[in-house]
């Protein structure tokens, strides 16, 4: 055994060691260790067991968690999912009927669980379940965020399957639909057939948009008697309002209790607009957010909350970004964990 073998060695034996019980490692992850691949691949295949560790298949290994009641416990799905993913570099979606009982749509577990994937994977056994996976053709798989294709996944299994979708089912379709920004939808849905395109078309129908004042403006607009602009005499002498259905973006999801009224501080000023609603600040936020990283695709610098004086707490506007994340990419995703993080936002 050469040096290099030994230095690869030790180094995978150290990565084992850090495993937590539970835990699943694939040797792809460990790959970085070396320059040739297949040293590592070896190391990892003579190693695994002295490690204390169980093999799921080659190249995915497992660190067995004991329950005191239940003795030794089989990995966790997602944990196998998840080590799949890094093992094949594959793209991992439930199927049809796997994705709608998943979603709620339908109450009874399908026998088998199966999942679509752009990769050639033979099924993985555990001592609980087995775990098939099906190659598919085609851009379906890659035409959105994984939790939209998983929704239309699961519609066009109902599709499929229903004659008549009940009407708890056309609710759950319209609202799980409206977390998702129309763009994103109307260019995930190009990749599906034509028939789906058909069907689906009358739950992601736009909706009027909701007009009402939003971004800095909302900001510069008192609420509950607080102000968190100081730039409201600017606004006001050029008359330049962001208006959500006019020249501002809003955020999906819009609730009622996202707006108030504010027709006695236009009046006040002798304003006149062709709207009297206006974002509470939690709401003008996330539509800040969403305009800018979502639509401008920038990061929103003028969002630095030190030059406002916002009365929300942290929880508050963690839940402001914790609405936009399911409709995120993974660059979004960086970028809205990036704006808490610059915040000093826990």
């Amino acid at each position: 055994m050469s040096v290099a073998e030994v230095s690869v060695a030790e180094k995978v034996r150290l990565e084992f060691d850090r495993l937590p019980p539970g835990g699943l490692i694939a040797s792809a992850e460990l790959r970085h260790l070396s320059e040739d691949s297949t040293q590592v691949d070896k190391a990892t295949s003579r190693l695994f067991r002295k490690a204390g560790l169980q093999k799921i298949r080659n190249g995915i290994y497992y660190r067995p968690i004991t329950s005191k009641y239940f003795g030794t416990l089989p990995p966790k799905d997602s944990a196998v999912l998840n080590a799949v993913k890094k093992q094949y570099t594959a793209t991992l979606a439930p199927s049809g009927e796997l994705a709608a009982y998943l979603l709620g749509f339908i109450a009874q577990a399908p026998d088998e669980k199966i999942y679509d994937t752009d990769k050639r994977i033979a099924p993985i056994a555990t001592d609980n379940c087995q775990i098939s996976f099906r190659q598919v053709l085609g851009k379906k798989i890659h035409s959105g965020v994984p939790k939209l294709v998983t929704l239309l996944a699961a519609l066009e299994f109902l599709f499929k399957r229903e004659n008549e979708l009940n009407a708890l089912q056309r609710e759950s379709i319209k609202r799980q639909l409206s977390l998702y920004p129309q763009n994103v939808i109307d260019k995930a849905v190009a990749q599906w057939p034509l028939w789906f395109r058909e069907e689906i078309a009358p739950f992601i129908k736009p909706p009027k948009a909701a007009r009402y004042i939003t971004g800095i403006s909302a900001f510069n607009i008192p609420y509950q008697g607080q102000l968190a602009d100081w730039h409201q005499i600017g606004m006001l002498a050029n008359k330049k309002f962001q208006i959500a259905g006019e020249n501002y973006h809003s955020a999906p999801d819009l609730g009622a209790d996202e707006l108030f009224d504010c027709s006695n501080f236009l009046a006040n000023h002798a304003v006149t607009l062709s709207v009297t609603l206006c974002a509470k600040p939690a709401r003008a936020i996330k539509d800040i957010l969403y305009t800018n990283i979502f639509i401008k695709h920038r990061y929103p610098d003028i969002l630095d909350l030190d030059q406002y004086l916002l009365a929300l707490s942290n929880h508050e506007l963690k839940t402001c970004v914790d609405e936009l994340l399911s409709i995120a990419n993974q660059q979004q995703l960086n970028q809205l964990n990036q704006w808490l993080v610059d915040n000093d936002i826990h």
